[in-house]
């Protein structure tokens, strides 16, 4: 009953404020110019049970409610004046075509359809009457042409949940897609049947579904998984997870939150190219690496006087003299001729080192031959034969990496800095074209690479911390060129040393010197000329700067 009567006031309103859209007030109009006005609406009631409320609008403004009776009971077949001549007005939702002869009632989805009813009182030969007037506008078309749309997807290997979201947060649609052309297909079909979509929001930088998205022309926005981790852990407590609620959670918050969010960029074809053979062939020389290292402690136990020969286990020739001789025993009973012509193929000299080594080469046998030697050799044989095959791929990617490189106007100007070498110039390169160094400066950079500390402010306590959110690449190429400059520049060790006084790690003050040469690389790049020595040590030396000061000791010293 308590819903019955909260109906009725809300209806009754409803029913008041439509003497208000296209007339006078009340109060300005003559009592007998205004008829009674009798309105019915449609209400729920709990379980499910609908039911028609009534009630009649009085000329004075007050509402008289009739009890509720069942929506079947209502005869909407009559004419639109009843016998006291009170015209009918329904704001039920249902599609209601009101005319003089009659009404007839069709069900329709609120989604779909919105009437605007219009009563307008006029004065006739037999007294008031109430005209009402109905205009239906489609609402899927209203919202195609008007309301945006924000799209999140939680894309998977088997299929992808998509969610659709609209201005107000609310989730208006969600569907699968499977992970395949013909689902990336009915994706775009869909999300074009939506209407306007403002952006998609998707957990990934590199993924089919990123690329396709962004050649269709949609605005997409790659989210961090460590940010959507935190947004779908502040909507509940509860910490639950599924690929439902990730894509809802995507959708959602792109609404709320795509003015602080950054939308993805297609980088120009050039950088984007050599940026990721640069990254790759980092990847394979850390699995090299990885190779080596296992290499070297397998053979330092079935086999330490091959260490002897070849200490450096990165070098090919190193690989070809284990492959050759694999265990001590074929060491011990090579003839010297044979090491001879071996060290000759290899372009090796004979100096005395050598010889001497070739002399001792018995000395190979008298080593303790561990119980699992067999299993140590075929390891090493194994690890040998993944770092030919690797390094023939390394030595692909730097031709091209070399070629590249070269059609690039910045890359003499990179060059020009002391340690980049020929191996860090590409990354280097690639690294400042791809932060658009030129044109933005460096700030955008030095958080995206790693360098640019986080602040820890709370109260009275402030402190900074290492930035762990950033490109990892990015962060590893400036670590390892600020460690080189360090051997070639002499500026660059007296930072160094300064910053191991004042109590920070080998890693801080190697960030902070790559700092440094990241507003060196933004002044050369701006004014176009080359890393200039002389020039900085003048620099120094005008702003009076300590490391210039170390540098004048160390020279009297």
């Amino acid at each position: 009953m308590e819903n019955v009567t909260q109906a009725s006031c809300l209806h009754a309103q409803q029913a008041r404020r439509l003497r208000y859209i296209h007339g006078e007030p009340f109060q300005t109009r003559s009592k007998s110019s205004i008829a009674p006005v009798t309105y019915s609406c449609h209400v729920g009631y709990p379980h499910g049970r609908g039911g028609t409320l009534c009630g009649v609008l009085r000329r004075d403004g007050r509402v008289d409610n009739q009890p509720a009776a069942d929506a079947e009971s209502v005869d909407m077949s009559k004419p639109g004046l009843d016998a006291s001549g009170v015209k009918t007005i329904v704001t039920s939702p249902w599609r209601t075509a009101l005319s003089r002869s009659g009404a007839a009632r069709v069900p329709f989805s609120p989604y779909q359809m919105q009437r605007c009813e219009r009563p307008s009182i006029s004065q006739d030969e037999d007294g008031p009457r109430v005209q009402t007037t109905t205009t239906e506008v489609s609402m899927k078309q209203t919202n195609a042409k008007k309301q945006p749309y924000w799209v999140g997807i939680d894309w998977g290997k088997a299929q992808h949940t998509v969610a659709v979201a609209d201005d107000r947060r609310a989730v208006v649609e969600q569907f699968t897609a499977p992970a395949t052309l013909e689902g990336l297909a009915r994706l775009h079909e869909t999300l074009q049947a939506l209407g306007p979509v403002e952006g998609v929001a998707i957990e990934a930088t590199h993924n089919p579904v990123l690329y396709s998205l962004v050649q269709k022309g949609y605005t997409v926005y790659p989210i961090n998984p460590k940010l959507s981790k935190n947004w779908r852990e502040g909507s509940s407590v509860a910490g639950g997870k599924s690929d439902p609620r990730d894509g809802r959670v995507l959708a959602t918050e792109l609404a709320r939150r795509h003015e602080e969010l950054r939308p993805h960029r297609d980088a120009d074809p050039a950088t984007a190219e050599l940026m990721g053979l640069c990254e790759k062939q980092r990847a394979l020389i850390d699995q090299r690496t990885a190779l080596v290292q296992r290499l070297r402690e397998a053979v330092s136990v079935y086999y330490p006087a091959a260490l002897e020969f070849f200490s450096d286990l990165t070098a090919p020739t190193a690989w070809a003299f284990l492959k050759r001789f694999p265990n001590p025993q074929q060491l011990a009973g090579a003839r010297q001729d044979t090491l001879i012509r071996f060290l000759r193929a290899h372009q090796i000299g004979l100096k005395p080192v050598w010889l001497e080594r070739i002399a001792r080469r018995h000395e190979a046998a008298a080593w303790p031959t561990p119980p699992a030697a067999l299993s140590e050799e075929g390891l090493a044989l194994a690890c040998i034969a993944q770092l030919q095959a690797l390094q023939a791929h390394i030595d692909r990617f730097s031709r091209l990496i070399a070629e590249r490189t070269k059609e690039l106007p910045e890359t003499p100007l990179v060059g020009s800095l002391p340690g980049a070498g020929e191996r860090l110039t590409p990354e280097l390169t690639a690294l400042v074209r791809s932060g658009d160094v030129p044109a933005s400066g460096v700030a955008g950079l030095r958080c995206t690479a790693g360098v640019a500390p986080v602040e820890d402010q709370s109260g009275k306590h402030r402190g900074t911390r290492m930035r762990r959110r950033c490109n990892k690449h990015a962060r590893n190429t400036l670590h390892l060129f600020a460690w080189c400059s360090t051997r070639c520049c002499q500026w660059a060790k007296a930072f160094y040393d300064l910053c191991k006084e004042r109590g920070d790690t080998h890693a801080t003050a190697l960030r902070k010197l790559a700092d440094k040469w990241l507003r060196i690389l933004n002044a050369i790049l701006r004014t176009g000329q080359p890393y200039d020595e002389a020039r900085h040590l003048e620099n120094l030396r005008a702003a009076r700067s300590p490391v210039y000061a170390r540098l004048c000791e160390q020279h009297r010293g």
